[in-house]
């Protein structure tokens, strides 16, 4: 996550408890001067570069700062005159000043170890009405993959998007590790082509499915099993069986009994 972003959220988060203080002096971010951002964005910096730094250190850097800004201590705050109250050594602190310490490491840290958003993917739901079909991107590992878990024996080539039944769709959808919503110019079912690489034989192709399935199976969570359980084999289990009990089931199923 942006540095300025986890500044501003530590910033607003100090504001709020200062109020509960009784502290109203403190300015939302858009208005805060730019000292005042800059002491945020520098305390950031000082724990993205120091993850042990402790609420005690977190203290200590941002006094060197102030200190080198000019700053010396005052029973109130002052900007003009550079005046602060907790310009002290942390063990001085009273416990309500020490506690923002221990606040603005805990969001620093929580807010860095958030994953990046993604960028929203373009979602094409029934591409064409009178089809009932979806645009489904296929972005798992192999090259070349054949839909053998829900039946539809669809091949995909790693990045294409082809139309698939809505409510295969649905089920596909659910692993987004391997699909994706997509985009496709034309509601026109893709015409077959022969792709380097793919399997020759039809039993070469049947044994590369099963394949597939195997593999599918392995990336399958509980909802999924369950799912895949109920449809191919008329299947019910118990709500309280682990994901793996599931799997092992599902996986000796399919190697009993294949599919249609």
């Amino acid at each position: 996550m942006k540095r300025e972003l986890i500044a501003q959220v530590a910033h607003e988060i100090n504001r709020a408890y200062c109020a509960s203080l009784g502290d109203t002096s403190q300015p939302a971010w858009a208005d805060a001067p730019e000292w005042q951002q800059a002491s945020a964005l520098a305390g950031v910096d000082m724990h993205l570069a120091n993850p042990d730094a402790t609420p005690e250190q977190s203290h200590a850097s941002w006094l060197a700062q102030k200190v080198a800004d000019g700053w010396v201590y005052g029973e109130v705050k002052d900007a003009e005159k550079k005046q602060h109250p907790c310009c002290v050594p942390y063990d001085e602190l009273p416990p309500e000043q020490k506690a923002k310490d221990y606040l603005f490491r805990a969001v620093v840290h929580s807010l860095n170890a958030l994953p990046e958003p993604r960028a929203a993917a373009p979602i094409v739901a029934t591409v064409a009405s009178e089809s009932g079909k979806v645009a489904v991107r296929y972005i798992g590992k192999r090259e070349h993959y054949t839909d053998g878990a829900y039946g539809t024996h669809i091949q995909f080539t790693k990045g294409e998007t082809v139309l698939v039944p809505a409510d295969k769709a649905r089920l596909m959808l659910q692993h987004p590790d391997v699909y994706e919503p997509g985009v496709i110019e034309q509601a026109a079912e893709p015409v077959a082509q022969e792709q380097p690489g793919k399997p020759k034989t039809d039993e070469d192709k049947r044994e590369q499915e099963r394949e597939d399935l195997r593999q599918q199976i392995a990336l399958m969570d509980a909802k999924a099993l369950r799912v895949f359980a109920k449809t191919h084999f008329n299947k019910s289990f118990a709500g309280n069986v682990s994901t793996e009990k599931l799997r092992a089931e599902v996986n000796t199923m399919f190697e009993q009994y294949g599919l249609e």
